[in-house]
């Protein structure tokens, strides 16, 4: 076929009216070629855009490696890693006390039930306090101590 012979123009409609799927009702290999040149540019695009965003997310990793392997920095994640052992152990030590309070309080029903023991009560609700036994004064340890209590007991009796 020579460029000549190709027919100006529009193409004429199908022989059964208008191609389904098509709203000119055309469906000739032109519009497919632009399709398929679309589809193949688009790809195109794609790989390049994710190429560009790989290469600048490889180049930040690479400077965040070479930030991190500072010896300031290696100390600041090892001081980071103690703390948060110590808040990790510290709350597990918790939890463990608290397990233990639960553990206790859910026998000591079954223990007094099968016991007879009396039941305990708190110290804000066993009673006043017993009065304190009278302390001696504390004998006098340095010999100008020991001459004024002489004295005083002197002025006393």
């Amino acid at each position: 076929m020579l460029v000549g012979d190709l027919p100006l123009g529009p193409a004429p409609p199908p022989a059964g009216g208008a191609a389904v799927g098509s709203p000119s009702g055309r469906t000739g290999k032109g519009t497919r070629r632009v399709k398929r040149s679309y589809w193949f540019a688009a790809g195109v695009a794609c790989g390049a855009l994710s190429m560009r965003r790989t290469r600048r997310a490889k180049e930040a990793a690479r400077q965040a490696m070479a930030a991190k392997l500072t010896p300031s920095a290696i100390a600041a994640d090892v001081a980071d890693a103690i703390a948060e052992l110590g808040n990790a152990v510290g709350s597990f030590a918790a939890d463990v006390r608290q397990g233990a309070v639960n553990r206790q309080a859910s026998y000591r029903p079954m223990i007094d039930n099968h016991t007879g023991a009396v039941v305990m009560v708190g110290p804000e609700l066993a009673g006043p306090d017993p009065v304190p036994e009278a302390v001696p004064p504390a004998r006098p340890s340095t010999p100008a101590e020991q001459r004024a209590a002489r004295r005083q007991a002197r002025r006393t009796a």
